[in-house]
């Protein structure tokens, strides 16, 4: 061993001048390969990397697209379902509260009546306190009520078996507002007792 170490140190020199030589040799030869000297068979599996490739490169590597597949078939509709049960009747509500009073219709003729002529004396009528005869052909009918400010409509008729021919004329009495003034004649217009009857209109 002593041997081996003085003759590496005699001819370091020597062996240090050998070392650069053959490696500047192996640079040289790396740099002066020739283009397109290197194929798959020098390159080792695995060794190139993503990084290693150009953008390019890279983009080259995708495939085309495909064509898209056509559209499937819409599926049949599906049969309807079986009507459900009827459900249970609900309660019955409460009842709703009494809708306000409607306005008072046209009032009927409440006042009236119907008088024998011989007489003067009142065979029917309503809200009538009295009626005479005063003389031929002329009578005169209270109300229980006030009338002057009525309609007064009437006209002949029989109460009996007496002559209803002739004409009527029915006003108010300006001294008494309650009655009446009837005054009947003959179908010549002579004062005459004819039975009436007689309607009120307020």
């Amino acid at each position: 061993m002593k041997k081996i170490g003085r003759h590496v140190r005699g001819h370091f020199v020597a062996y240090l001048a050998l070392f650069f030589a053959l490696g500047g040799t192996s640079i040289a030869a790396v740099n002066t390969l020739p283009r397109n000297s290197v194929g798959s068979p020098q390159i080792k599996n695995g060794a190139i990397q993503k990084v290693d490739l150009a953008r390019r490169t890279i983009a080259a590597l995708h495939g085309a697209r495909g064509a898209r597949g056509a559209t499937g078939a819409t599926g049949a509709t599906g049969a309807t379902g079986a009507t459900g049960a009827t459900g249970a009747t609900g309660a019955t509500g409460a009842t709703g509260a009494t809708g306000p009073q409607g306005p008072a219709g046209a009032p009927a003729t409440a006042l009236w009546a119907v008088v024998n002529g011989a007489t003067g004396a009142t065979a029917r009528g309503s809200h009538v306190t009295s009626s005479a005869r005063i003389g031929t052909g002329l009578y005169e009918v209270i109300f229980d009520r006030n009338v002057s400010t009525c309609a007064f409509l009437g006209s002949l008729g029989g109460v009996t078996t007496e002559d209803s021919l002739g004409q009527i004329e029915a006003t108010g009495r300006v001294t008494t507002p309650n009655g009446v003034w009837i005054v009947t004649q003959d179908s010549s217009g002579t004062f005459a007792d004819r039975p009436f009857h007689l309607g009120v209109f307020c």
